[in-house]
């Protein structure tokens, strides 16, 4: 296998990073030019190398980093020297602006980059087996991009044969022990064992009969040299991991990312991982983080946090707590690490959600039942000990959020005590029991820079299409879904967060929600933003995240209060985009996924299937209930009757 990817430019005299003493009409990478002086990297690939119009670039980018943010830095052959250049990464949508002039999105390594046709031999974007984060950077009418695979992989669903499929590629059956009835057939890229024409990441490999482009296990770091992860870099190539989560500098001025972040994605265990680091759950991915004991052993701008998996160094999180007056519940406040409350008659369930108003970490540890015996929510409830690793300060929790025996009927009237571990002073906490399973369900629609604002929003096809199918989903679980309210986001809003970058602005994003009413029962809605986009390094294909497991229910304006989803797909893929929002308001409520990534845990629920290996996502049984953790194209919209037990029990659903 290739140990790294190169642009062959034969006819390229390099003259070396030359001394630019004035610009001239200053360009970022990847912009026309003339001449090198036209450029702030200081290099211009000119039209007789094939390069139409020009197109900046900067040389020794592995030290220097890129000139805007919009581009990357790759190991390149140019005339037979052995260097690094920039080049512009696509759009968000797969597009290149300058693609009047012949520039196509292709993936270097794993990167789409906007290049002349021919610069690289892995496929161009849209094309079987290019990589996608939604359906609509891939090729057809009825093309679908798998996001099980490694940075998304685009194909065609349900073909029968080769004419059936783009480029004359292989039709493959992916699931051949599968009943008949259950099997699935999709186009995958064809190759060459003896070429190298797959893309970063994969390998051609016999499946089915078919040599084809698969994630390849063998495959060699990008920069064997690099950084280990956790450690500074200012392009992906500094990174043994192969990627590296750059500093955000944009319109808000914040640095969430200091000197930036090595990491490795998609890893399946510890061993995958570069460095002193281990593998870490995140929403639909997983990465790599460096390990700690103290905060000492972080680089600054880092804290050492909890992780289920264990002890991490990542980006300092700031979360907004909610305000403590004025709020439709009764938030009590006080030193007491064991939180004492009571529940009335006719309880079947309870929601409680303890907060640091400092910041501190809040996990809760234990709760004490009226009888006097206790659950050890870490570890017999481990299910829904995830907040305290999600939002650190903010630590909501459902009981039941299962309808296993042992937890079903648990949680009646009575004295409780939620026993929490913090270093906090000040403990905020607010209880909401549910006496009654809920039916109705009302959700808030705020819009971020989208291509369809809020007024035109109520009556629009698109918009209407994806709120049916969330309606529908829920339906199917008794459940009665509507849109209370539409609402635009503020410039200033829009301006910082219509591109999500890193997970810290998903919080900053949802605490810029407001209460829709004064009442309880106007408070207990969902917060849903809709942005452009998301372009985070170590979430790729990321459609959609929840704040919390559960989230903070019932209060707005804090870093808990709500969800984001990626708006590419509206109008385009409707029905994609419909079930994401579905999946993540499940999230909200208080379900996990049905099986969580490379098959390491399960929900707790009863009645949804297991799968050992959803990345082998069309050999699982649960593939098509809308909590699979993975978007998969087809219809992915079953619901259980244990999963409509638990969010019933949700106190947003009224």
């Amino acid at each position: 296998m290739r140990l790294v990817h190169y642009i062959i430019l034969s006819a390229l005299v390099l003259t070396g990073c030359e001394e630019i003493t004035a610009f001239i009409d200053s360009i970022s990478d990847g912009a026309p030019c003339a001449t090198n002086a036209s450029c702030v990297g200081g290099k211009c690939l000119t039209e007789d190398l094939g390069f139409t119009g020009g197109y900046c670039t900067t040389l020794n980018c592995e030290t220097n980093g890129c000139t805007g943010w919009g581009s990357e830095c790759f190991r390149t052959e140019l005339a037979g020297s052995d260097v690094t250049a920039c080049y512009e990464l696509c759009n968000y949508d797969g597009t290149c602006d300058r693609a009047a002039e012949g520039y196509v999105c292709v993936q270097l390594d794993d990167a789409a980059v906007c290049l002349t046709p021919g610069a690289s031999n892995a496929p161009i974007q849209g094309s079987t087996g290019s990589g996608c984060a939604s359906n609509t950077q891939c090729n057809s009418d009825n093309a679908t991009c798998i996001s099980s695979f490694f940075g998304g992989y685009c194909s065609q669903l349900d073909c029968t044969t080769e004419a059936d499929c783009l480029g004359g590629n292989p039709c493959v059956l992916l699931n051949p022990d599968a009943e008949v009835a259950e099997q699935k057939h999709a186009c995958l890229q064809g190759c060459t064992p003896s070429d190298d024409n797959c893309r970063y990441n994969y390998s051609c490999q016999n499946f089915d009969g078919h040599d084809v482009c698969l994630e390849g296990a063998a495959e060699a770091p990008r920069n064997p040299d690099g950084s280990n992860d956790g450690e500074a870099c200012v392009a992906t190539l500094n990174c043994k991991g192969n990627t590296c989560i750059r500093e955000n500098t944009e319109e808000s001025g914040k640095i969430s990312f200091p000197g930036g972040y090595c990491t490795t994605r998609d890893c399946a265990t510890d061993t995958d991982c570069n460095g002193d680091s281990i593998c870490i759950a995140r929403s639909r991915s997983t990465t790599c983080l460096k390990t700690c004991v103290a905060n000492a052993d972080c680089r600054d701008g880092y804290e050492c946090r909890d992780a289920p998996e264990g002890k991490v160094c990542d980006s300092i999180v700031e979360a907004v707590a909610p305000a403590v007056t004025g709020s439709a519940f009764d938030v009590i406040c006080g030193a007491d690490k064991n939180i004492k409350f009571t529940m009335p008659t006719g309880t079947i369930g309870f929601y409680i959600a303890p907060f640091a108003p400092g910041g501190q970490k809040v996990t809760p540890t234990k709760l004490t039942y009226p009888n006097g015996t206790t659950l050890d929510i870490l570890k017999d409830y481990d299910f829904l000990a995830i907040n305290p690793e999600i939002l650190g300060s903010l630590a909501p929790i459902l009981f039941p959020a299962s309808d296993s025996t042992a937890f079903k009927n648990a949680f009646g009237p009575g004295d409780y005590t939620l026993s929490v571990t913090t270093t906090a002073t000040d403990l905020c906490y607010y209880v909401i029991p549910k006496t009654s399973p809920g039916t109705t369900l009302a959700v808030n629609l705020y819009f971020v820079g989208t291509s369809v604002n809020a007024s035109a929003a109520k009556t629009n096809a698109n918009v209407k299409q994806v709120v049916d199918i969330v309606k529908r989903i829920y339906s199917s679980m008794g459940i009665t879904a509507s849109v209370s309210n539409y609402f635009d986001a503020s410039a200033e809003v829009t301006s910082q967060y219509s591109i999500i970058r890193d997970f810290n602005d998903v919080y900053n994003l949802v605490a810029s929600s407001q209460s829709p009413g004064t009442t309880a029962a106007e408070s207990l809605s969902v917060n849903v933003f809709l942005i452009q986009d998301f372009n985070i390094s170590e979430a790729p294909g990321l459609l959609g995240v929840s704040t919390g497991i559960p989230g903070m229910a019932g209060l707005h304006g804090n870093s808990g209060a709500g969800l984001v989803f990626s708006s590419a797909s509206l109008g385009s893929d409707n029905t994609q985009l419909g079930q994401t929002m579905a999946h993540e308001i499940g999230h909200f409520l208080g379900l996990r996924h049905t099986t969580e990534h490379y098959g390491s845990a399960h929900d707790p629920i009863s009645d949804t299937p297991e799968c050992l290996a959803p990345d082998l996502a069309f050999l699982c049984g649960d593939a098509t209930n809308f909590m699979f953790a993975y978007a998969l194209g087809g219809d992915q919209s079953k619901t259980t009757a244990g999963q409509a037990f638990v969010v019933k029990r949700s106190p947003l659903v009224q």
